[in-house]
């Protein structure tokens, strides 16, 4: 009976441990601390130990934790002490606890050995974290009239639903210039955000404060910051047929300020400059924005009117300005027949110029001058008649200045020809620099056009046989006037439109200035 039993005992323990047989591996893996408190963000050990309940010394034993997927970080450890039979060894395996919500997760814990392995469970308490961050966004330092945006930020670091206020107070050299207070609840994860904006602060030194209690957990942060004026200067010219601005410090130009010429807004580039062109005459309004600092100035922008007299062979050309104050230092371009000639005006404004250099005709004059408007003017001189006669030149008024070409254009009626005076002489000249070509049939009316620098010229000649009624000259040209010696002259959408009435053999001459 007593080998019965025994032998009872022996078949028992074969069918529960079926791998105990001879050349077989049986191990047991057990936590030695089965219940785990932790919080989020913390890393647990979890202590353990192998039995081999073989009859083969095993080796290499691989350990690792499985559990949900989300909210943990694993290890596996590797052991690699023999385990002969009935031999036991201990160890411990980390898991990192993330942010998970509060309460019991199940993990667990498992020991392999070739295709052998055994597994045990191990629960982990995860309790209730109260945490969370604060933070302000907010720069160093602010030029004097910029915005300044201040953003407050509360984060919950929780695991669970934080319920409490958040606070902040904005000073200005400690003084209280701006405060709020909130009641707020933050889900895991989430955040109180606010920003304000301070609409171009004042001078000075500025402290935010954001405080915040959440669950008992009282937090608070400050930043400080300042709003300070830079100390600008300017320059404002006219130069070279443009106002330039210059804004500067003593590190050099200073770039982004705003620039206004005559309400058109600029800002100064990375050399602190602005350039405007212009090409009239005129008192330009500038208004600088320096940091706050609204500056107005004005710019007095002059032109150049050119005067002419001729004296046998020569021409005596005197420059003013727009006051009539004679201006030195002014280069005179004469262009003629033969060729140009370059002077420069003296101390009393006047120069001479060589007429068997640019030879007779139609002379244009130019004055430049990197502190005025350029001035033009068309002259017609003659070739005096015996060299030593010297009165008999014919010469413009000294006392007037010449008209210049900017002036509102004056349109003729068509009922006569009227009294042009200068320009009417220069039209009558221009029509016969283009007349030299043969006229056409005596029922057919001429045409003849002309280029000269910027000036366009246009002459007109009615059939010998019969009169022109409503005859209509129309070019496709940018031009900025026209005057004619009859008819009316339109300049319109890029068109110069010339409509006249002629006798017969009847000429009309069209002069204009091209833009």
């Amino acid at each position: 009976m007593k080998k019965l039993s025994v032998v009872m005992a022996v078949l028992l323990l074969i069918s529960v441990l079926p791998a105990a047989h001879c050349g077989e591996v049986v191990l047991t893996i057990t936590p030695l601390n089965n219940n785990i408190p932790a919080l989020p963000g913390q890393t647990v050990v979890i202590p353990f130990q192998i039995q081999n309940l073989g009859n083969t010394t095993i080796g290499n034993v691989t350990v690792y934790v499985t559990g949900p997927a989300q909210g943990f970080l694993y290890q596996t450890e590797l052991i690699r002490t023999p385990i002969p039979p009935n031999g036991t060894v201990k160890g411990t395996i980390t898991v990192k606890v993330l942010t998970v919500p509060s309460g019991t997760y199940n993990l667990t814990l498992v020991a392999r050995s070739g295709s052998f392995y055994a597994q045990a469970r191990v629960t982990v308490k995860v309790g209730l974290l109260l945490d969370y961050y604060l933070d302000v966004e907010v720069g160093k330092s602010y030029i004097y009239g910029h915005d300044v945006t201040i953003v407050l930020k509360a984060v919950s670091k929780a695991n669970g639903v934080l319920l409490g206020s958040v606070g902040y107070r904005i000073l200005l050299n400690g003084t209280v210039i701006m405060s709020g207070e909130n009641s707020t609840y933050l889900n895991p994860g989430e955040s109180w955000v606010k920003v304000i904006r301070l609409r171009k602060p004042q001078i000075g030194n500025y402290t935010v404060l954001l405080w915040a209690n959440f669950g008992g957990k009282f937090k608070s942060v400050t930043k400080t910051f300042r709003v300070y004026q830079r100390h600008l200067l300017y320059k404002v010219y006219f130069q070279n047929g443009a106002i330039h601005v210059l804004v500067y410090n003593s590190t050099g130009g200073v770039p982004g300020i705003l620039v206004k010429i005559n309400g058109i807004e600029f800002t100064t580039d990375e050399n602190g400059e602005v350039s405007y062109s212009v090409n009239q005459p005129g008192i330009y309004k500038i208004v600088l924005d320096l940091d706050g600092k609204i500056v107005t100035t004005f710019v007095d922008v002059k032109k150049l009117f050119i005067n002419y007299e001729q004296r046998n062979s020569t021409l005596i050309v005197k420059v003013v300005d727009s006051t009539g104050a004679p201006v030195p230092n002014v280069t005179v371009v004469a262009s003629g027949p033969l060729g140009k000639e370059y002077t420069v005006t003296n101390s009393s404004g006047a120069t001479v110029i060589n007429l068997n250099v640019t030879g007779y005709g139609v002379i244009i004059l130019s004055a430049e001058s990197d502190k005025y408007v350029g001035g033009q003017a068309v002259v017609t001189v003659q070739r005096p008649a015996e060299a030593t006669k010297t009165s008999s030149a014919v010469s413009s008024s000294s006392q007037s200045p010449q008209i210049p070409m900017n002036t509102t254009p004056v349109q003729s009626s068509g009922k006569g020809r009227g009294n042009y005076g200068l320009m009417g002489l220069i039209l009558i000249t221009a029509g016969l620099v283009l007349a030299g070509t043969s006229y056409l049939a005596f029922a057919v009316p001429e045409v003849q056009e002309e280029t000269l620098d910027r000036y366009y010229f246009i002459k007109v000649r009615a059939p010998k046989l019969k009169e022109l009624k409503g005859y209509r000259v129309e070019r496709q040209v940018s031009v900025l006037e026209a005057r004619a010696t009859k008819g009316e002259v339109k300049v319109e959408d890029g068109r110069l439109v010339w409509e006249l009435n002629l006798e017969p053999g009847e000429e009309a001459y069209l002069q204009a200035l091209l833009g």
